[in-house]
């Protein structure tokens, strides 16, 4: 039977009966009833339960859409609006902004550095009464300014750093590609992809990555049919792994494909006119070969490698970031390729040296202990060599390396390089953290950048891949 409409004066109970009905009901699917009788418009009762469970199924079986559900999403879209706006978590910022900020936060702990200096200088002398009280008054000044501006120094690289997995999320699906254009079963896996590392850093690596990871897939990994062959699994494995390893960043391409043959390498060097074909090479010098330029063991070039241009593309990239990169190779069991990398770039933990009189500064990245160097030396093969816990380790001069005057070298450095050795300098004058600018005038070898001392001196910066070479470059070790 038809429910009866209510009236459209409140009910004894003070309810609107009837403005809850439009409420619930779509627009324009209900119309208000003609006057009713006397005893319907004003009914003397409150509507018992029973009664109200009925008009509320009617209504709900009439107009599905006001069902407790939906009528629950529809509150929630009602009360939408006057919610508060969510808050913005992150913004925006030009990367030329936070290359001046960094710049900035760099030059003032230099100044802190140089005002600590300065201080340290002025407490030598003796102070009374009230200039006393002022020379310790500055003193805690000057040590809570040192304090404040280290803190925005690593606030400021905070938002320079960047995870590598957004670099490395992009190569799966390279070497899918690659590998299916090349007939190849590869499967390449990642690890260390939240190693964060400077944004400069990121951006630059992509290209050097992909030239290694084609490298591996064309030169490294073998064909399916030639690792059955050889007794090996039908798939071939990439691995790209990245840690942090002090102040500096570790990236890692591996594969476990046929390795690189040193005896090919330096034929194929000699055929090329790149070296001289009396020249001795280890198999590491001969594995750095493959970082000259216009070097490529492919006879035909294709899309792939063979055109000439590849590892010393890579070099370059690293090195322009102050990095070393060494190849490491085995026969038939694979090759791995070590990038090493500054954290950050523009402030750098340095060994502060000196030799011939010049003013140098080694990056910590490669220092592992100082030690007293003797007047005379064990050779072997007419070289100097020097025990260091219970190991023989080359003894090779920074001034000589560098192209400066001999001097008396009195202390070693030991270069945690591929082939470790001690490098002789003529004093050690202790450690600091350097703003290093970059050298783009002028190109020399060995030399990175420079920057200014504690004292305002300056003072050159010798470059990471310098030192991890054994103090010489690739192109003048093959010439």
């Amino acid at each position: 039977a038809p429910v009866a409409a209510p009236s459209a004066a409140p009910s004894a109970d003070g309810l609107d009966w009837e403005g809850m009905y439009e409420a619930v009901m779509p627009p324009g699917s209900y119309t208000k009833p003609a006057a009713a009788a006397p005893a319907q418009s004003a009914p003397s009762a409150p509507i018992p339960a029973a009664e109200l469970a009925a008009v509320v199924a009617a209504v709900q079986v009439a107009n599905p859409a006001t069902s407790p559900a939906k009528r629950e999403a529809a509150e929630k879209r009602e009360e939408r609006p006057h919610a508060a706006p969510a808050k913005e978590e992150s913004i925006r910022v030009d990367a030329v902004k936070l290359d001046a900020l960094l710049e900035v936060a760099g030059e003032s702990v230099q100044a802190a550095n140089q005002a600590a200096v300065l201080l340290e200088r002025l407490l030598q002398f003796k102070f009374e009464g009230q200039a006393q009280t002022l020379m310790a008054t500055l003193a805690e000044t000057l040590e809570r300014a040192s304090r404040y501006s280290t803190e925005l120094q690593r606030a400021t690289l905070a938002t320079r750093m960047q995870p590598v997995g957004r670099l490395f999320q992009k190569f799966p699906r390279l070497v899918r590609e690659l590998a299916k254009d090349l007939g190849k079963d590869v499967e390449l896996t990642i690890e260390g992809a939240e190693t964060e590392v400077d944004r400069v850093v990121v951006d630059s690596l992509y290209d050097p990555l992909v030239h290694m990871l084609r490298n591996s897939l064309d030169h490294g990994v073998e064909s399916p049919e030639d690792r059955l062959a050889a007794g090996k699994p039908a798939k071939s494995y990439i691995s790209l792994k990245a840690w942090q390893e002090a102040n500096s960043v570790m990236i890692v391409l591996q594969d476990d494909g046929k390795g690189m043959d040193p005896v090919v390498l330096r034929t194929k060097a000699q055929q090329k006119g790149l070296i001289s074909e009396s020249v001795q090479l280890t198999n590491d010098e001969c594995f750095q070969l493959v970082f000259l330029p216009g070097f490529s063991t492919k006879e035909v070039a294709s899309s792939v490698s063979g055109r000439g241009v590849g590892m010393d593309v890579v070099k370059t990239a690293v090195e322009k970031n102050r990095g070393a990169i060494h190849i490491e190779s085995s026969l038939g069991k694979g090759t791995k390729f070590a990038i090493r990398l500054p954290i950050e770039l523009s402030i750098v933990p340095t060994m502060l040296v000196s030799t011939s009189g010049a003013a140098l500064a080694l990056p910590m990245a490669v220092v592992q202990r100082v030690v007293e160097l003797p007047e005379v030396f064990m050779e072997v093969g007419g070289a100097p060599v020097l025990k260091d816990q219970g190991r023989p380790l080359p003894v090779r001069s920074l001034a000589d390396s560098l192209g400066y005057e001999s001097c008396r070298e009195k202390v070693g450095i030991v270069v945690a390089a591929p082939q470790p050795y001690i490098l002789a300098v003529e004093a050690v004058d202790g450690t600091a953290d350097l703003v290093i600018k970059p050298m783009t005038a002028i190109s020399v070898e060995g030399i990175t950048g420079t920057a200014r001392s504690a004292e305002g001196e300056l003072v050159l910066v010798v470059g990471l891949s310098f030192l991890m070479d054994g103090c010489r470059g690739s192109v003048r070790m093959a010439a």
